[in-house]
């Protein structure tokens, strides 16, 4: 390869990496990481850096997740430079070096037009944009010593594949499975070498029994009590081995999930971007097929999504197998050299092409959206503003990667923990806002009863998070401007035994209502506004901020916004009210589902 074909694909893979690190950072700022992969590690690298074991995200020892020691020395530097930024440099630093092993590996068969090619398939493939401007991995970390690898086996390079594998199984402990196939490559590969098979027995038999210790010792004494195989390979017993067990006892299982159209199109979905050429190449293609395998054997949702990271781990050999395929091609079919240099510039073509496919600026896949600045940006900002640098905190997902450096840091999807403040997603009241399918919804129980406490107080609101402290006063904060006196009369009109209404007002903002509370209510209570001609109307009182259990005897003020029709239906035809609980009942079988109030205009 010329030294101008190196410089031209470093600068291509330098600009993929910075294109790819501003859109990672970008997701991670905006608060759009959906799913708490990158909290996860970013916890366990910041707890290497200070000799925290214990991930209390997945509640387990470091050395019952992936063992992915790589994170201890990014901690470290996550130190100087803040450990979320540090990992996800790091990954797109692996995936744009990755570029040149792969295009040496080419160029020894097609020359400076192959090196090139190899490097536009690469970074083109539609699952590694994708990826690498998503969340974090350390088994994505990977793909450069494993193209190291692949590389080294291809110029009998004894010490080159030897350092590759070990960093291939300190980014993630059963990658000593990718480890050992890359070690039968060498083993029967056509330019071995006495020292190079010599070295990949030793390597096989290592990563073998570092295997072993993995799934005999170490998980059996530190995995939590549900990882991340229970969720793979529940149909299987727990175990991607289960489906051997599987296919004596009920085949009729195996088959049926087989014959599902995400399993049989899955080998069609990653090959097709590369003309279907590793193939062509079998033994070059051992070692994506275990993961081939466990993507088909699992039964989560995501694991054959031609953007899943599950795949990633594959795509460097796909890619080698797929020259590779193409010089076998070039043999089997005695063309002339130009035409082997046409048929790899056609994969680089077809590489182009792929790009439509992936989360690149121009493509037609890309989520634009999750790299803006939006609504939920701001509202984040302000709840994590609340709380106390030091301070436990249970949140949800999108916020947990901000909040990773902590002793003590918890999914809100997870059993309660004894923190001091929790965050909870309360999105859904703009998605069923003014509908009665809210008071039913499955968030809303719990949005209910963390309001309901009295050993927690809403210290912070906004339309899609809630911010609960320990020791508030539930009554105190954002829930306090909805209290008035305590009444001087009761007149009204009552809506059920503890509430009633003393007055309406139409207000710029909307309508003021209130209320006259004789006793606690229910905390599922709501309101139902009627208003003449137009359909029956759900909302939550105190804005969903107060809960209704909270209530004393006293006076409390409730506003409701208005569109311009109801405003005109108000005016015209007046307000029917009523009151209903999460199962559509009044509270009382003989409460009215609804009661006129006048409304002073």
């Amino acid at each position: 390869m010329s030294l101008a074909t190196r410089i031209v694909l470093l600068l291509v893979s330098a600009a993929f990496s910075v294109l790819m690190g501003i859109q990672g950072i970008s997701r991670y700022v905006t608060y759009h990481n959906q799913t708490y992969d990158l909290a996860m590690y970013a916890r366990q690298a910041w707890g290497l850096a200070h000799g925290m074991y214990w991930d209390p995200i997945v509640n387990a020892h470091f050395l019952g997740t992936h063992a992915s020691f790589v994170l201890w020395p990014l901690g470290m530097l996550g130190e100087l430079f803040g450990v979320v930024p540090v990992l996800l440099v790091a990954q797109v630093m692996a995936f744009g070096l990755a570029t040149l092993p792969l295009a040496q590996l080419a160029a020894r068969r097609f020359g400076d037009a192959g090196a090139l090619c190899a490097g536009a398939v690469w970074l083109a493939y539609p699952n590694i944009s994708h990826v690498v401007s998503y969340e974090f991995h350390p088994g994505s970390l990977a793909v450069l010593p494993l193209a190291v690898a692949l590389d080294a086996i291809d110029t009998s390079h004894v010490l080159g594949l030897a350092l590759s594998c070990l960093a291939i199984m300190v980014c993630r402990a059963d990658f000593a499975l990718l480890v050992i196939m890359l070690a039968v490559v060498a083993l029967i590969s056509p330019r071995r070498t006495r020292a190079l098979r010599a070295m990949a027995l030793f390597i096989g038999a290592f990563a073998g029994a570092y295997l072993a210790l993995q799934f005999k010792w170490i998980l059996p004494n530190f995995a939590a009590a549900r990882t991340s195989y229970d969720l793979h390979f529940a149909r299987w017993g727990g175990s991607p081995f289960g489906i051997v067990r599987a296919l004596w006892n009920d085949p009729a299982l195996v088959l049926s999930h087989f014959a599902e159209p995400a399993r049989w199109r899955y080998p069609l979905l990653i090959l097709w971007p590369l003309g279907f050429l590793p193939l062509c190449s079998p033994l070059l293609l051992l070692p994506a097929l275990p993961f081939l395998a466990i993507n088909l054997i699992s039964t989560f949702p995501t694991s054959t999504e031609m953007y899943s990271h599950y795949l990633t781990p594959a795509v460097p050999t796909l890619v080698a197998a797929a020259f590779q395929g193409l010089a076998h091609v070039h043999r089997w079919l005695a063309t002339p050299p130009m035409s082997s240099v046409a048929l790899s510039g056609l994969l680089g073509l077809g590489a182009l092409a792929n790009w439509q496919m992936s989360a690149l600026p121009w493509a037609k896949t890309f989520p634009d959206s999750a790299f803006q600045v939006d609504a939920r940006t701001y509202e984040a900002d302000r709840i994590l503003r609340q709380i106390p640098p030091d301070a436990s905190v249970q949140a949800p997902d999108p916020l947990l990667p901000h909040l990773a450096t902590r002793r003590e840091v918890y999914r809100s999807a997870a059993p309660e923990h004894a923190v001091d403040y929790v965050v909870i997603d309360v999105s859904h009241r703009l998605r069923y806002a003014r509908r009665e399918d809210l008071l039913r919804t499955t968030e809303e129980p719990m949005a209910r009863r963390w309001l309901a406490r009295r050993d927690f107080g809403l210290v912070h609101a906004e339309p899609n998070y809630l911010l609960f402290g320990r020791g508030k006063d539930p009554r105190e904060g954002p829930a306090a401007r909805y209290l008035g006196e305590d009444p001087l009369d009761r007149r009204g009109v009552t809506l059920t035994r503890c509430l009633g209404v003393s007055s309406a007002w139409v207000q710029p903002q909307g309508l003021l209502l209130e209320l006259v509370v004789d006793a606690p209510c229910p905390s599922d209570l709501a309101l139902k506004l009627v208003f003449d001609g137009q359909p029956e109307r759900v909302d939550l009182m105190f804005d969903g901020l107060l809960s209704p259990s909270q209530l004393r005897d006293e006076l409390v003020f409730s506003w409701h916004p208005l569109q311009p029709s109801e405003r005109r239906s108000l005016r015209e035809h007046g307000l029917w009210l009523g009151v209903i609980r999460s199962d559509g009942a009044p509270p009382e079988p003989a409460d009215p589902r609804s009661r006129p109030v006048v409304v002073i205009q």
